[in-house]
């Protein structure tokens, strides 16, 4: 376990791409371990409807890297002429060349989690759609929370959605489950994350109303 205080541990656990070690191998205990902590998250009415794949398999995770670079690859066609709507984003470029490693290595995974959670949004007023996702999410985020206090770590995809067809049926998914995201898991290189760029409070934050920002 790495010596973190709790602020030091929520405020340092990044997307990491660039320096997740794919050549060491993560023992199935250590994941379990991460899972069993993801699960003490909040979830709606304690149903536990959510449903974890980990994959471990070279040949798999393979298979997984296909779609996810070719649901990546639809993300950026629907672009268009407009070009990438978070250009402008300060670190932006740093961006773009860490997924593009990750996108590169994708297949040298130790291990990646696909969480979905029982149910699907299509159609669902605002209400049902909240109750589904906030089900879940958080129990991502404990996971992610739980891997970097070990020296592990991970980023939030989603680009596979695009094609989240493909992936139910490499892993056989039924169709009444969401998939919320893919997830590679592996050891970092070093441990010394630092707190990432985000807008300042006054332009985000409002006190009995909007914000001014």
């Amino acid at each position: 376990m790495l010596d973190l205080t709790p602020d030091e541990l929520l405020t340092t656990t990044r997307a990491v791409r660039k320096r997740l070690d794919f050549d060491r191998k993560v023992p199935r205990e250590l994941i379990e371990e991460c899972l069993q902590i993801a699960f003490q998250a909040p979830n709606g009415g304690n149903m536990n409807t959510w449903r974890w794949v980990v994959i471990d398999d070279p040949a798999l995770i393979a298979k997984t890297a296909e779609i996810y670079n070719g649901g990546l690859d639809d993300y950026i066609a629907s672009f268009g002429d407009a070009g990438y709507p978070g250009a402008a984003v300060p670190g932006a470029d740093r961006i773009d060349s860490s997924v593009a490693h990750l996108r590169e290595n994708w297949h040298r995974l130790p291990a990646v989690l696909l969480p979905m959670f029982a149910g699907r949004t299509d159609g669902l007023n605002l209400f049902h759609q909240a109750s589904l996702w906030g089900s879940c999410l958080q129990a991502v985020w404990s996971f992610m929370l739980a891997l970097r206090a070990r020296g592990l770590g991970s980023a939030w995809t989603t680009g596979h959605l695009y094609r989240e067809k493909d992936m139910a049926e490499l892993l056989g998914i039924p169709p009444f489950y969401t998939q919320v995201g893919l997830f590679p898991i592996a050891y970092t290189i070093g441990t010394d994350f630092k707190p990432g760029y985000r807008k300042p409070t006054d332009e985000v934050v409002g006190w009995n109303g909007m914000p001014k920002g």
